[in-house]
């Protein structure tokens, strides 16, 4: 077992490169903690208070963060495989460069995100919040954003491909290409920027 601190208030701890595998953090305050390089793999920080806290090159794999406040953190080249983000508040994050793969950010707020050059393939992006987001360069190959809402992101070179569309919307998003939008399965509920034509429906793909 990991080490308890669920409620725990530890603000702006140095927690540098700390081994939290595993610990109990639900509802524990980190906010402006120093997680550097932490290994936080299958964490329980459901609900926890990390806003403006630093996870450079943290490692979340597994980690549970649903319901979790991480406004204006910092995750560049973090990595968080199979990670949930579900309903949690990842407004104004710093994470260029992350690696999220299979991870679930359903439900969750990423408005005015910095995700440039983040892997996010495979992961779930369900009736998410990246207004404003900046997803340019981000791998959301496989990813799934049906229902989100993409006003104001930027898109320029993601890829896009056998990335699941339904219903989001992407009317006001820009950097969008038709050659991006022809690799990604979309319906008639999803929004398009104008000039962009809707392609031929995406056939199954299988996994």
């Amino acid at each position: 077992m990991g080490a308890n601190l669920r409620e725990a208030i530890i603000r702006g701890a140095d927690l540098r490169y700390a081994n939290l595998r595993s610990a109990n953090l639900r509802q524990a305050d980190l906010e402006g903690a120093n997680l550097e390089g932490a290994q936080l793999i299958k964490a329980k920080v459901e609900s926890g208070k990390l806003r403006m806290a630093i996870l450079y090159k943290a490692v979340l794999d597994q980690a549970d963060f649903r319901s979790a406040q991480l406004s204006r953190s910092v995750l560049i080249g973090a990595r968080g495989t199979g990670a949930l983000f579900t309903k949690a508040d990842l407004s104004e994050i710093h994470a260029p460069k992350s690696q999220f793969h299979q991870a679930q950010f359903n439900d969750a707020t990423l408005e005015s995100a910095n995700l440039v050059a983040a892997d996010l393939s495979g992961s779930n992006f369900t009736h998410a919040n990246l207004t404003h987001a900046n997803i340019q360069e981000a791998n959301l190959q496989g990813a799934t954003l049906a229902g989100a809402d993409l006003t104001g992101a930027r898109l320029d070179q993601a890829n896009l491909r056998r990335a699941m569309l339904h219903g989001a919307n992407l009317a006001l998003a820009s950097g969008l290409t038709q050659a991006q939008l022809d690799t990604a399965c979309i319906d008639e509920q999803t929004k398009l920027p104008a000039g962009l034509s809707r392609p031929a429906p995406c056939a199954a793909v299988k996994k």
